[in-house]
């Protein structure tokens, strides 16, 4: 598989784990130790982002489009997108998401989240 493909495959599957209560089991098991979630309001470390996902409301529906993919090395990439997603009886949220991927052990982790609202 390309990487542009692996590394759909991981995004998608974290916004599919954020569509039921297992968001934060998910993410536990898939974010690197040291890794960082960036917000408009704000940076969370690992810890607090894995308590945002437990708290928050899963996602009804989600859509990625318009991916590209930088690789730095053989083993990290930045993959980055435009996501349209909404949450029951909310407006639509849609924002410019990059995230930056390691593999570490032959599976690929979250380091670095930032999305930015549009």
């Amino acid at each position: 598989m390309s990487l542009i493909g692996e590394l759909l495959d991981a995004e998608r599957q974290g916004w599919q784990a954020l569509t039921s209560a297992e968001g934060a089991s998910y993410y536990r098991d898939h974010l690197a130790d040291d890794a960082v979630m960036v917000f408009s309001s704000g940076v969370m470390p690992r810890a607090e982002a894995l308590e945002a996902m437990a708290s928050a409301p899963p996602w009804s529906s989600f859509e990625i489009l318009d991916s590209q993919v930088v690789e730095l090395t053989p083993d990290s990439g930045v993959l980055v997108y435009r996501a349209v997603a909404q949450r029951a009886d909310q407006p639509a949220y849609e924002a410019m998401i990059t995230s930056v991927f390691v593999r570490t052990a032959g599976v690929w982790k979250l380091a670095v989240h930032h999305q930015t609202p549009v």
